[in-house]
């Protein structure tokens, strides 16, 4: 008993292999000791040929199950209780799985027969289909023997009806306007891209020779023998005010050395028309456009000028004439700009100085040049020093800075170049207060503006795109003079006043 109960529950019973198992033999009469008679033999003998295919299904498995059963059950002839447990439950499986067979056969038969029916609307539909097919291939057959006129003239006119459809469209598009509309925001990232690059490379520049005093003054007699380059860079400071001004406060070598790569880049790219390449296409554009305005009658209004002239321009600036010329002057800028700070550097490092110059200073310069030059809207770059040389040779403060102070954006280098808000200052200062305060040190970056031109010859008043950024010295006198004292010279201030050091 043990056995078998190991045999079922924890490991398979040995079974012969599928091959060696055949099949009991099914008696073609029923036994003599069965009367035929009796109900339940007659239901037998129903289930045995009604479920012929149940039968099968299961023949291989049952015939396994039951040899294994009734081996074991020889083999414990004292355990009669327990094989016949164990015959009514594999009598009630057979039962569950007959019942399941035959539920699965009428769920297949019931799909068969909805696939039969819908095979035979398929084919109704086809047949129907095809002779539709035959009917209309009959109509024209005899419709085609006499329209081959017909045929050919409708061919002719399709062709004429797409040349002149080409026609119109060509026509269309030469009365649409020129537009390629660039936003204030695009065109401003764009611009402070250019200052953030600038800045790194005067940073990167300048701060390995901030790192100490002997560095400063090995600099400052290294530049003593290079009268040529430091005559130069003394020449472009004295023409900007501010920026010998700037030079007498602590800590602004490096906002004087952007300030001056800026307005090299103003001078020679953003004020110029395609920053002098080509001269004379655009002296002939600016004839044309004078001619357009003046003499063509109906004279073009200033939208259709700008239209005009920036289409024109971008043709030129996709012509390879342009492209050569482009490349030779960008070679000739990046040479002048790198000049000025050859001082910094020694001569055989120059030609390094001079391709890190072209990729981070000139070249992004010239292709924003291009961008603003091909818009529909005219963006341009204005700068207010505010400190100028007065006739006495003397630095002076322009009043109009005091009434500009709202529109610029202002860093206060008495608080570590914290920004300065005049309109939120409370109480707000006086204009006498401001006057006796605040003291303008330099404009680094200039402004940025768009102007719209509307319809007709309307122009729009200038939007500020970006402010022009300023230092200031916002504070006491006191203040000022201990800030002052603290400092050293910067290196600027040392260069262009050499002679006393």
């Amino acid at each position: 008993m043990e056995d078998l109960r190991r045999g079922f529950k924890d490991e398979p019973a040995d079974m012969p292999a599928p091959h060696e198992a055949t099949p009991p033999e099914q008696p073609d009469k029923p036994p003599l000791d069965e009367p035929s008679g009796m109900p339940w033999a007659q239901k037998e003998r129903s289930l045995r040929h009604g479920d012929l295919t149940n039968c099968k299904l299961r023949s291989s498995s049952n015939t396994l199950t039951d040899h294994d059963a009734t081996d074991a059950a020889v083999s414990e002839p004292d355990s009669s209780a327990t094989v016949l447990t164990f015959f009514r439950t594999q009598h009630s499986r057979e039962q569950d799985e007959g019942q399941s067979l035959r539920r699965e056969m009428k769920h297949l038969q019931t799909r068969l027969k909805e696939a039969n029916s819908r095979a035979d609307q398929a084919e109704r539909a086809a047949e129907e289909l095809e002779r539709r097919l035959r009917s209309r291939t009959s109509g024209i057959t005899v419709g085609v023997d006499g329209s081959s006129d017909v045929v050919a003239a409708l061919k002719a006119e399709n062709q004429e009806l797409r040349t002149a459809l080409d026609d119109a469209r060509s026509h269309i598009f030469s009365l649409q306007p020129y537009r390629k509309d660039l936003t204030p925001n695009e065109v401003g990232q764009e611009f402070d891209d250019l200052v953030s690059g600038i800045t790194d490379f005067v940073t990167k520049l300048i701060d390995p020779i901030l790192d100490g005093d002997n560095t400063i003054y090995y600099v400052v007699a290294t530049a003593k023998k290079r009268h040529a380059g430091l005559l130069r860079l003394r020449g472009y400071m004295q023409r900007h005010g501010d920026l010998i001004h700037a030079s007498m406060f602590p800590e602004t070598d490096i906002d004087i050395m952007v300030a001056i790569i800026l307005r090299f880049l103003q001078d020679n790219i953003f004020h110029k028309i395609l920053f002098g390449a080509v001269s004379g296409t655009v002296e002939v554009l600016n004839s044309v456009a004078g001619s357009m305005q003046t003499n063509v009658e109906p004279r073009r209004d200033l939208f259709a000028l700008r239209t005009w002239r920036a289409e024109a321009l971008n043709a030129v600036i996709c012509s390879a004439d342009y492209q050569r010329a482009r490349s030779a002057r960008i070679k000739d800028m990046t040479i002048e700009v790198a000049f000025l700070f050859k001082v910094f550097k020694k001569d055989k490092d120059f030609s390094k100085l001079c391709y890190v110059c072209q990729d981070h200073v000139v070249e992004p310069a010239v292709k924003l040049h291009e961008k603003l030059l091909t818009s529909t809207h005219h963006f341009y770059l204005d700068l207010n020093p505010y400190v100028m040389w007065n006739s006495r040779q003397e630095l002076e403060t322009s009043p109009d800075f005091f009434d500009d102070l709202p529109k610029l954006k202002c860093e206060n280098i008495l608080q570590n170049r914290k920004p300065f808000n005049v309109t939120k200052l409370n109480p707000r200062p006086t204009r006498e207060q401001l006057y006796q305060q605040l003291v303008m040190v330099a404009t680094v970056v200039p402004a940025l503006l768009m102007r719209q031109v509307g319809k007709g010859s309307v122009i729009k008043d200038p939007i500020i795109v970006r402010p022009q950024q300023v230092l200031v010295a916002w504070g006491s006198r006191e203040k000022k003079d201990k800030f002052l004292a603290d400092g050293e010279h910067t290196l600027m201030h040392r260069l262009c006043y050499s002679h006393r050091w």
